[in-house]
């Protein structure tokens, strides 16, 4: 995240135009929560927050939430959807590879559609950084792009076309011109990367899945994302 506020800006300053997606919190992440809340936990950090969708729907589970972006639109509305729903929640303004944060603070961390959006070596610092965060046992849901999405091949021929560059292999970024949020890297998994990834951060896996949804983006074209959605707890 850190650099990278012009992706964000241009989505989350047109809020009104978004569709129910970015306003809906996505039932796995409410089921882990619940679980979590079950098991004892009551502190949770949602990196990576966006508008609010999953910050809104953690303080109404009883979570003590501290929710940080890099971007000032994205904390606004996420500040004035708590407002109406006359809830409360911590809002930071900061980066994903240098969490602002005590060790063993946070009970859960959640990063949703948020750690791939650097390079391989960027995703190292940032699942440090969530495991050092998080109390012995604490739990991460994440989600991470794969491999198997059907935008590759578009990536590789806006490559070909001069249009995108792929920094390193499976890590591209649009430098002009960029369609919704690709003015940030996007770098792209296989579940061996993931889970050598999380196991040298630290992490032992519970659960790795790859989940397949349609979406409409943010210019509005019906999208297919191909995530891997991760469970994961500090061993």
């Amino acid at each position: 995240m850190p650099g990278h506020t012009q992706g964000w800006e241009p989505l989350w300053a047109g809020v009104d135009a978004l569709s129910e997606y970015w306003r809906t919190p996505a039932p796995r992440v409410v089921d882990w929560a619940e679980r979590l809340k079950a098991a004892g936990g009551r502190r949770i950090l949602d990196l990576g927050c966006g508008l609010g969708r999953h910050t809104v729907a953690l303080v109404g589970l009883g979570f003590s939430v501290f929710a940080a972006d890099v971007s000032p639109s994205g904390l606004a509305a996420c500040a004035a959807w708590l407002a109406r729903e006359g809830s409360e929640a911590s809002l930071l303004r900061h980066d994903m590879e240098t969490l602002p944060s005590r060790d063993g603070v946070f009970d859960g961390l959640l990063a949703y559609n948020v750690v791939y959006h650097t390079t391989v070596t960027g995703m190292r610092h940032v699942l440090t950084e969530t495991r050092r965060v998080l109390c012995p046992g604490g739990w991460l849901y994440a989600t991470i792009v794969s491999r198997e999405e059907r935008k590759i091949a578009g990536y590789r021929a806006d490559v070909a076309a001069g249009r995108c560059l792929e920094i390193e292999p499976y890590t591209f970024v649009y430098p002009r011109n960029a369609p919704t949020d690709k003015h940030l890297p996007h770098h792209y998994c296989d579940e061996v990367e993931l889970r050598a990834l999380l196991t040298a951060a630290g992490f032992e896996i519970a659960a790795l899945c790859l989940v397949r949804v349609e979406y409409a983006g943010g210019d509005g074209r019906v999208q297919t994302g191909a995530h891997y959605h991760v469970q994961a707890h500090r061993g």
